[in-house]
């Protein structure tokens, strides 16, 4: 009986704290999942955020009360904050948004809080984006698509279409980074190692070889190809799939995966870091709201004047507005007075070409000019000009003005006319690089129907670049045997006015 009674008890002793053990771990995990949903109802918040945003009609200048807004969600609620309150530090131009998920727990509440960083007015993320097929072309190609900023938010820059992404020669370069010699451009900055464009400081090391490497370590300083679908229509592409396709050369198969597209297509010399689906919002751009800015633009009241520019009346032009006529005038006059640059935004009627009797190097903004260009019509860069257009990058402003719009006449001409490299033109909205000439700009490049770069032309860009499609078969992007370097800046996308990119996002104390 002893021996019976002394081991009943060491059982109860046992048992009552094995119940206090599980008592304590239940509650332990009851905590952990409180935690758990307080952090994910803080997610909620965000997202709730970055909906009204988006949704506003400023998307850049949406803010919220400094006490935020407070909404139910699930077994807890969320607060959030746009640019007010806590809400603070994405740095200058971006957007902060922050949110508090919080539930109750045993008489206490548990809660959580994380922080986002976007830009408003940016409907997606993308350096360069076609509505209508991306093609590059010739092995001499040299296309970087770079961070503005290393290390910022945003990354290196992503590359899309809503039909088609075509690399049409084997030998074409996208981000191949000195692969076995120092590869070197010039840029506005100077002559720099193609490197030391995404943060590099010495010449990395990788086998560039895609059968041997066909997912190599570099490809994670580049962005990613977005195999797009519109949101609202259904675009056609020659593959027959129901987003972008990735092609090479005349093949209309639709290349899987980056590995597949170096290894089994053997492109040894294109560098992106990953491939996606997506579903974007298809964007136009209103000539009519341009032109009103232009027409309230009096900035250059008195550059028109020393120029000699006339109204339709005859007297001195006061706006922006100019016909082609007065346009070439205006530069004239630039040009034989190199230190005055326009401001603000410039409106041509009609279509505009950059011709050599204008002079071989043409500026049409610098800093502070912060000029916007845009014309209803084409544009032609003829061979060997260089146009510059340039903002003053230190400030929000002027990272955020769009360079140069190419919208196109309401109605294209029937007939097509030939330009330089055989590219064919009628007022669609289409920009053209002639061969050897270049292009330095900032902001957004903006085209109606498309830009074509000739042979040995090359581009030197700040911003992002948005090319639609008026249903001609113009590629909306295409470069041959051309050098393309556009530092990827976010903030350029604000320029279309729609949205908000997220940018990155973090769990805060």
């Amino acid at each position: 009986m002893i021996a019976l009674l002394a081991s009943v008890l060491i059982v109860t002793v046992i048992s009552i704290a094995l119940i206090g053990l599980m008592d304590t771990d239940l509650t332990h995990a009851s905590i952990q999942f409180a935690v758990a949903r307080s952090f994910y109802i803080a997610q909620a918040g965000l997202a709730e955020a970055e909906v009204q945003a988006s949704a506003a009609a400023d998307p850049a200048g949406y803010t919220t009360p400094d006490r935020g807004v407070t909404v139910p969600y699930g077994s807890g609620l969320f607060t959030y904050w746009v640019d007010a309150g806590p809400a603070a530090g994405c740095g200058p131009g971006l957007k902060t948004l922050e949110s508090h998920g919080e539930v109750a727990f045993l008489g206490r509440t548990i809660g959580a809080r994380v922080r986002g960083c976007a830009v408003g007015g940016a409907p997606f993320l993308a350096a360069l984006f076609g509505v209508g097929p991306v093609q590059f072309r010739g092995a001499a190609s040299r296309v970087y698509l770079a961070p503005y900023a290393v290390g910022t938010p945003g990354g290196g820059g992503n590359l899309g279409s809503f039909t088609e992404i075509n690399f049409a020669d084997g030998d074409t370069r996208v981000n191949a980074l000195s692969e076995t010699t120092t590869d070197t451009v010039t840029l506005r900055d100077g002559t720099v190692a193609d490197y030391q464009l995404f943060g590099f400081s010495t010449a990395p090391e990788y086998n560039p070889d895609p059968e041997a490497d066909p997912t190599p370590w570099i490809s994670s300083a580049f962005g990613e190809i977005i195999k797009a679908r519109p949101a609202a229509e259904l675009i056609l592409n020659r593959c027959g799939t129901p987003h972008a396709c990735v092609t090479v050369r005349d093949n209309i198969t639709d290349v899987p995966r980056i590995a597949a597209l170096r290894g089994a297509n053997y492109l040894r010399h294109v560098y992106l870091k990953d491939m996606r689906n997506e579903t974007l919002p298809r964007i136009a751009l209103d000539p009519a709201t341009l032109r009103a800015w232009a027409a309230q633009n009096t900035a250059n009241a008195a550059l028109n004047r020393a120029a000699r520019v006339r109204d339709t009346t005859g007297r001195d032009q006061v706006n922006s507005v100019y016909t082609r006529i007065g346009f070439y005038q205006l530069l004239f006059y630039l040009q034989r007075n190199p230190q005055q640059f326009l401001q603000g935004t410039v409106y041509v009627d009609g279509d505009f070409e950059f011709l050599a009797t204008l002079g071989t190097a043409q500026a049409l903004g610098s800093v502070p000019g912060n000029v916007t260009l845009a014309v209803a019509g084409d544009v032609i860069i003829d061979s060997k000009i260089a146009v510059t257009l340039r903002h003053d990058l230190t400030t929000v402003a002027g990272r955020r003005t769009p360079g140069i719009l190419v919208l196109g006449a309401p109605h294209p001409l029937d007939r097509l006319r030939e330009t330089c490299g055989g590219q064919r033109v009628n007022r669609s909205g289409r920009l053209v690089l002639c061969e050897g000439s270049s292009l330095t700009v900032d902001g957004l490049v903006y085209t109606q129907d498309g830009m074509a770069v000739e042979p040995g032309a090359r581009v030197d860009q700040v911003g992002a670049m948005y090319h639609n499609n008026r249903g001609t078969p113009n590629p909306s992007f295409m470069t041959q045997d051309a050098t393309v370097v556009l530092r990827f800046d976010p903030l350029a996308l604000s320029a279309l006015g729609t949205g908000i990119a997220m940018l990155s996002w973090q769990q805060v104390p």
